[in-house]
């Protein structure tokens, strides 16, 4: 005799979600391969969104899709750990008619995405790997460091001019400008010229010093990560290319890496 089977079951069918993300919620839209099934608004956790796809359409291929922005890669990263095949997109590269343009709000914004994908419309960026989303933010911390530091000569200036003390010639040369020589002779020389403001210009060479000690300490670690297996091999290769230093080098791994995957390739998010 046979059983009738009551449980439901969507395995082999495509289920697409679309995430409208923001900070402290999300609004999803879900839609299967023939219709639209709901717009609702969510907290903003990726295992709440994982949960509700297994419990409304268990043994289904999972997909979603969500705007690259503030909050970085971590969903992404989530969501695949959870088997969901998820893409990230340019905001700007996602289907949109001017009623949507003109009535924007976030269902609209997450049903839409929820359709593109279900057509097969929308082009993946390239997400970097967990190592390199660690590296960028030390390089770029050390891009601020030295602008830092910049600002922090230029006001050492302004104040050597505004008094009219010139440096000895043994400081002109790129060599010896700002050495721990020089800076000690601002300490010894001149903060004690009658005419300077002593207090102010020491104020400045202590944060000179703190931002140096911390410009190298930053700089060391990202020298220790480019011998990593990861870059060591690339960073070789990108410094036999004239003019390309350590600095350059990693900063082109760490910011353009999307270069190396085919930057612009189709993604079919079906594939992946």
């Amino acid at each position: 005799m046979l059983e009738q089977r009551k449980e439901l079951t969507y395995e082999g069918q495509n289920t697409c979600a679309g995430i409208d993300v923001h900070l402290k919620s999300w609004t999803v839209s879900i839609q299967t391969e023939t219709l639209h099934h709901k717009t609702f608004t969510q907290p903003a956790d990726v295992s709440v969104s994982v949960n509700y796809l297994r419990e409304h359409f268990p043994s289904a291929n999972y997909h979603s899709v969500y705007e690259a922005g503030f909050s970085g890669f971590r969903a992404h990263y989530k969501f695949k750990e959870m088997d969901i095949n998820n893409i990230v997109i340019n905001p700007a590269d996602v289907p949109t008619s001017q009623k949507e343009q003109l009535q924007k709000d976030d269902p609209t914004d997450s049903r839409k995405l929820a359709r593109s994908l279900r057509a097969g419309s929308l082009t993946a960026i390239h997400v970097p790997s967990k190592q390199t989303l660690h590296e960028r933010p030390l390089v770029r911390v050390r891009s601020s460091l030295v602008k830092d530091m910049i600002r922090f000569k230029q006001r050492i200036k302004s104040l050597l001019y505004f008094y009219g003390i010139s440096c000895p010639g043994e400081f002109e040369s790129s060599g010896t400008h700002w050495s721990k020589a020089f800076i000690q002779w601002l300490k010894e020389n001149v903060s004690q010229d009658e005419n300077m403001s002593k207090e102010a210009l020491l104020f400045i060479l202590e944060e000179v010093e703190q931002q140096r000690k911390l410009l190298l300490e930053v700089t060391r670690k990202i020298r220790a990560s480019s011998r990593s297996e990861t870059y060591g091999s690339r960073m070789a290769l990108l410094r036999t290319i004239p003019g390309t230093g350590f600095i350059a080098a990693v900063t082109f791994l760490t910011e353009l890496i999307a270069l190396l995957y085919g930057f612009g390739d189709q993604i079919n998010p079906y594939s992946r």
